[in-house]
């Protein structure tokens, strides 16, 4: 009896969990969705949101290989390729085989690719700012606090 109860809660807090991931997530497209809408008036880009989580992707002026580029946003190579397919193909990143590894592809932004990403992470603090800025000091808090506490409970189980 005490299995079933245990099998029953279990249920309960995965769907739980579920419906705040999901909510979470809605949060993100929205806001993502925000920034690329005043972005593309204010910078005239038109890139999707594949194309902004590619351009997540650096971290730094330099270049990655295919592989770091994954890893940063965690996609399979696949779908990274395909995100860097699309990014090379408006002037936003350019690639190359290196010339000590011919097996290895690096990637590194444009001048074009660096301006919109600088600008993009520019008009996303103002709108993270934005958002934010409606919380009191102890929800302010309180967000970040439990922010931490998911992250810390996220490494341990992964």
């Amino acid at each position: 009896m005490g299995d079933s109860n245990k099998a029953f809660a279990t249920i309960q807090q995965i769907d739980k969990l579920e419906s705040q991931i999901s909510k979470v997530r809605e949060f993100f497209v929205e806001f993502t969705n925000r920034v690329i809408s005043i972005d593309k008036e204010k910078l005239k880009f038109d890139f999707n949101l594949s194309q902004l989580k590619a351009l997540s992707a650096f971290k730094e002026d330099k270049d990655y290989t295919m592989g770091e580029l994954s890893r940063n946003i965690q996609v399979a190579m696949p779908s990274m390729t395909e995100m860097i397919d699309g990014l090379e193909e408006v002037g936003i990143v350019e690639r190359w085989r290196d010339p000590d590894d011919r097996r290895v592809v690096r990637v590194k932004l444009t001048e074009k690719g660096k301006k919109m990403r600088k600008e993009f992470m520019e008009r996303r603090r103002e709108e993270l700012e934005n958002i934010f800025s409606k919380l009191s000091s102890e929800d302010w808090d309180e967000l970040i606090k439990n922010l931490e506490k998911a992250s810390q409970i996220l490494k341990k189980i992964g």
